[in-house]
């Protein structure tokens, strides 16, 4: 028996990726579909890791402090080769508000996902599989199957988060492009007890193959190890307590195992991210290897990109769609080139190639510089869309050398925005910028020098009025002044915020002027000017929005 339904978003696929697009459409009131073929959700711990950007993006979804009471806080990633510590990344000076790596298993990533989304009154449909679909300029057509027969449904865009055989690229037609790793690897879930730290991380180096151990709570962790790829090796506990001999790691009981399990990895990836009306997200776009624990981050920030622009889009508010893949694809080609470094790293057996690695590491993570540059790429705080289609700034060459380059160094478009502490002028309260920016809005950080001159403080004037008569809809005005809130903008105290110690100043990089500052529902710097510039403001959001 066949019936026909329809909605906006049909989301394929409800692993953490689709679980995350579904709460993020829910959040911002857009009509979805979230179906999956299996009949449970999964039962095993799979990716663990959750970076600092992505702890960050789940606190935008209101999520974050859920996810830390459940997981485990890793402070620091150590690197071994035999008994020499090669590296020692201490996470904790990364410059986030969640400063660790949180280890949490992905059925309890999965298991929270779900219960928010239950809360936002939206379930996924179970036993529920795509057949296929076809688009055309008016919407798409897909053919779905379930426990009650076949239905027809349409909708205005499909997204498939539907892994590595994911059947939405395949009938986009998207190429895969890559290949596997000769390495075999062996897994185990596993309680273990010794003396090192139980909330590091580590990865032992030998010429067997590389050793990892991921801490999970309550004594347990998963161990990861290379080994030889002609023969699947029986799992159990004694094989992987063989293992810790073989490869020298310190002395360690082992006991109550949990899971084992034997994988392949591969490096692929599609060439684009979007066809039409179809588009991909995850594992469906690009897999790599486990190495620095990219692949689920990545994923969940796919969505959480392409989350917001269905929304402007559905609702007539703007045709965004477009930089989804400008951004995110460059962002997955760099993953998959940074995650195949870390593994052919690891993978070295040369003697000389080894020597040089061990030589050269311990120097390198000396370096303050450097050592800045890799816990940044590990907790993908260096992601930016500074060559997005969706990004622009204007600087008066005016301006002093030294004003203009403290702007543009201190946070450059594209780039993530930063955190800080504001005081909110009417009740005197402390408020993070991170709390301010959960609007499912664009913020407008306008700052107010107390240096700032007339002309200056009419230009803020004039944008806090258009966006006002305009824009209120879709942009959030921020007042930012000195230590006392400005006559001039008497009206506005319902949005003034006091940097008292001009510390949120400093930290976008505003000395002696105005200025403006766009940021995006994404907590992404979309467009800013020094001074503030009303008139490149308004061409911005006039070529941005429909209004």
């Amino acid at each position: 028996m066949s019936s026909n339904s329809s909605t906006d978003v049909l989301i394929v696929g409800a692993g953490p990726v689709g679980l995350t697009l579904a709460n993020e459409l829910a959040r911002y009131g857009v009509a979805f579909r979230l179906v999956d073929k299996a009949p449970e959700p999964s039962t095993t711990s799979k990716a663990l890791a959750i970076h600092a950007r992505t702890l960050e993006m789940l606190h935008d979804m209101g999520l974050a402090e859920t996810f830390v009471k459940q997981g485990l806080r890793v402070g620091a990633i150590n690197m071994y080769a035999g008994k020499k510590r090669l590296q020692h990344v201490d996470i904790t000076e990364v410059d986030s508000p969640y400063n660790f790596v949180l280890n949490i298993p992905q059925n309890e990533t999965e298991a929270l996902l779900i219960d928010a989304l239950a809360q936002r009154g939206q379930a996924v449909e179970r036993e529920c599989e795509l057949l296929g679909f076809t688009q055309d300029e008016s919407g798409v057509q897909a053919s779905l199957r379930s426990s009650a027969g076949e239905e027809q449904l349409t909708t205005q865009y499909i997204v498939g988060c539907d892994g590595g055989h994911s059947r939405v690229r395949k009938q986009l037609d998207l190429p895969f492009v890559g290949e596997a790793y000769d390495e075999h690897f062996v897994l185990a879930d596993i309680h273990v007890d010794w003396e090192l730290p139980v909330d590091e991380l580590y990865l032992f180096l030998s010429p067997d193959g590389m050793f990892l151990m991921f801490p999970m709570k309550n004594s347990r962790f998963r161990i990861v190890a290379t080994v030889d790829g002609k023969t699947e090796p029986e799992l159990d506990q004694a094989y992987f307590e063989r293992l810790l001999v073989e490869r020298d790691i310190p002395t360690a009981r082992l006991y109550d195992p949990v899971w084992f399990s034997h994988f392949k990895i591969h490096h692929r990836k599609v060439p684009r991210y979007r066809v039409g009306r179809g588009f991909l997200a995850g594992d469906a776009a690009h897999i790599h290897s486990p190495m620095g624990g990219q692949g689920m981050n990545t994923g969940m920030q796919d969505a959480y990109n392409l989350a917001w622009k269905l929304a402007l889009k559905l609702k007539g508010k703007a045709d965004l769609l477009d930089s989804y893949n400008a951004e995110r694809e460059p962002i997955g080609r760099e993953v998959l080139t940074y995650t195949d470094r870390l593994t052919q790293l690891a993978s070295l057996k040369h003697p000389l190639a080894t020597a040089m690695r061990d030589r050269i590491l311990p120097v390198l993570s000396s370096v303050d510089f450097i050592r800045q540059k890799m816990r940044d790429k590990m907790e993908e705080m260096d992601i930016a869309y500074a060559d997005s289609p969706i990004t622009d700034e204007v600087i008066s060459p005016k301006l002093k050398s030294d004003v203009r380059h403290a702007f543009l160094k201190a946070a450059p478009i594209g780039m993530r925005a930063h955190d800080g502490v504001l005081t909110d002028a009417n009740s005197g309260s402390p408020i993070r910028l991170i709390d301010i920016f959960q609007t499912r809005r664009h913020t407008l950080m306008l700052f107010l020098h107390p240096q700032s001159q007339a002309d200056e403080q009419q230009e803020i004037l004039n944008a806090l009025e258009r966006v006002q008569s305009t824009y209120s809809e879709l942009i959030r005005p921020l007042l930012i002044t000195g230590r006392q809130a400005n006559s001039t903008f008497a009206n506005y105290a319902n949005c003034t915020y006091l940097d008292v110690r001009n510390t949120v100043h400093d930290t976008y990089g505003v000395t002696q002027t105005s200025a403006m500052v766009l940021i995006r529902p994404d907590v992404y710097i979309g467009f800013r000017s020094l001074p503030a510039n009303t008139q490149a403001l308004e061409r911005y959001l006039e070529q941005l929005f429909k209004v």
